[in-house]
């Protein structure tokens, strides 16, 4: 699999040791998701834990990342409580309480500048080279 440079230049801060979290993001980072970063954000936010950032090249990659998003939650134990954004929006957020997935096109992140408001929280890149294997959960 090849893999381009990140775009973005952001180097990690602090420490994320929320495994599963860290699954979601890898599981966006091998589905072609672009500069995946997981943000701490519990000393900003009493009602969020951690965004997962990550920009798709185009709109139908976008589309896919939603439902690898979905699922990953889902498999890492986080129930999906609220979705914003539809078909064709450049902007779609995946909110499972304590972690939101925020997924953007990459015009729309580098508009939106929301990396520049959690830049002083700990964070971490996610680049996953190898298919992220851990335990799932069972489907009902």
């Amino acid at each position: 699999m090849i893999k381009t440079k990140s775009s973005l230049q952001i180097e990690d801060k602090g420490t994320i040791k929320a495994k599963r979290v860290l699954n979601v993001a890898s599981d966006l980072s091998w589905n072609y998701g672009e500069d995946v970063i997981v943000y701490d954000v519990r000393n900003k936010s009493p009602f969020i834990s951690y965004y997962i950032v990550c920009s798709a090249s185009n709109d139908h990659r976008l589309q896919s990342l939603v439902s690898v998003a979905e699922e990953s939650l889902y498999d890492n134990f986080f129930d999906l409580s609220h979705k914003e954004g539809r078909n064709g929006s450049t902007w779609i957020l995946l909110d499972a309480k304590e972690v939101v997935v925020q997924l953007f096109t990459k015009s729309m992140r580098e508009e939106v500048k929301f990396d520049d408001l959690y830049l002083d929280c700990p964070h971490k890149r996610v680049e996953t080279l190898e298919e992220p294997n851990y335990p799932k959960r069972k489907r009902a």
